[in-house]
């Protein structure tokens, strides 16, 4: 081969080169722009992952404070929540040991029957007293009023919640 010829092919050589150099140079611009537009679409999708778990957690913590509402108060929650004036009708009973009537405790201390009626009401829901008697009237026109008693829950609470 001669001289001319090898210069030849070298020229034509380096045109291809040339060329294959500016497609890559093009192919490389064009995965810059390709990866800078993943790298934005990356951070709108961590902040949209970020404000999902925020969501998320939002809706767990309803959720828990929602099956607490349905389950109702937890085994260590079970204590019931008594003013002071039903306080004292539980107290009364304790201190008087006996069985007795709504009218007894409302004269013991001093407040209408309704009232006692009321507090009679909360200590039997709460299961603090219980009815021993049921009410009657007998045919020689005696009336007995019902009776009431502190049951074991009831003692508890008053040693430790009232006597402390």
């Amino acid at each position: 081969m001669n001289l001319i010829a090898l210069i030849q092919k070298l020229i034509d050589g380096s045109t291809i080169l040339k060329e294959q150099l500016e497609l890559l140079r093009d192919q490389i611009s064009a995965l810059e722009k390709e990866n800078g537009a993943l790298k934005s679409e990356i951070s709108i999708l961590k902040h949209k992952q970020n404000e999902n778990e925020s969501q998320f957690n939002k809706a767990i913590e309803e959720t828990e404070g929602l099956n607490q509402v349905i389950e109702g108060p937890k085994k260590d929650d079970t204590r019931p929540h008594l003013d002071a004036v039903t306080e004292k009708v539980l107290k009364l009973f304790f201190e008087k040991s006996r069985d007795m009537s709504v009218d007894e405790v409302a004269a013991a201390l001093s407040m209408d029957i309704g009232s006692a009626q009321y507090h009679f009401d909360l200590l039997l829901e709460s299961n603090l007293i219980i009815q021993t008697r049921v009410g009657f009237t007998s045919f020689q026109s005696r009336e007995s009023a019902p009776l009431f008693e502190l049951t074991l829950s009831g003692r508890e609470y008053v040693v430790n919640n009232i006597l402390k």
